[in-house]
């Protein structure tokens, strides 16, 4: 049972770990364009459209993330109480190391969640100074604004034909920033999805023994 249930959890893994890379990758292609579209400044037509498409990139990306992390919730709660095998079974230390490795792999891909699952933030008028004071200084983000709600203020406030030197200047530091940690969390993605494929193939390497 116990094996039967960490082959599951492994794949179950695979397959969240995997879909939320997919989000992530639509995320940082969208934010590229819309960098894009505010470099070439073609028009408010372009802008606009661009921050349409990336706005509803964030909100499949947070109802997805939402629907990850109600699994990750569950699974986490059935692999803490699955029963402990037998001490005295000859894979008893290895299945529990294996079985270790999922919890640790649950907690990292909530935490991850948690974070892809922000939902859109729009600033009220009156904060827009204040916002913008914190991010032209480079100052820490105001009242812990992460990434994802910084690039959410901006746009809100170039959207509709407001954009001036100022903002667009923000915006492209705000979206390159951003850009950044996507690029972080893929390669720390690809980096698990790469030890879980060894996870597994060591789980079935002991079953097929």
């Amino acid at each position: 049972k116990w094996v039967d249930e960490l082959l599951d959890g492994s794949v179950r893994l695979l397959d969240i770990c995997g879909s939320t890379r997919d989000a992530i990758s639509q995320l940082k292609q969208n934010a590229r364009d819309l960098q894009s579209a505010l470099r070439r400044r073609k028009g408010d037509v372009c802008i606009e459209s661009s921050i349409g498409n990336y706005i509803c990139s964030r909100k499949k990306m947070n109802k997805d993330a939402k629907k990850l992390l109600a699994a990750m919730k569950k699974m986490d709660k059935e692999t803490r109480a699955s029963p402990l095998l037998d001490q005295h079974h000859q894979l008893s230390a290895v299945i529990e190391v294996l079985g270790e490795v999922n919890v640790i792999s649950i907690s990292i891909f909530q935490a991850l969640l948690l974070f892809l699952s922000a939902p859109v933030s729009k600033p009220k008028p009156t904060r827009w100074s204040l916002v913008s004071k914190f991010m032209h200084k480079g100052i820490v983000k105001h009242e812990n604004i992460k990434e994802l709600e910084s690039v959410d203020f901006i746009l809100s406030a170039i959207s509709g034909g407001r954009a001036d030197l100022e903002k667009m200047q923000i915006a492209h530091k705000e979206l390159e920033t951003l850009e950044a940690s996507i690029e972080g969390l893929e390669n720390g993605l690809e980096c698990m999805f790469r030890r879980l494929i060894k996870t597994r193939a060591s789980l079935l390497n002991i079953v097929s023994h």
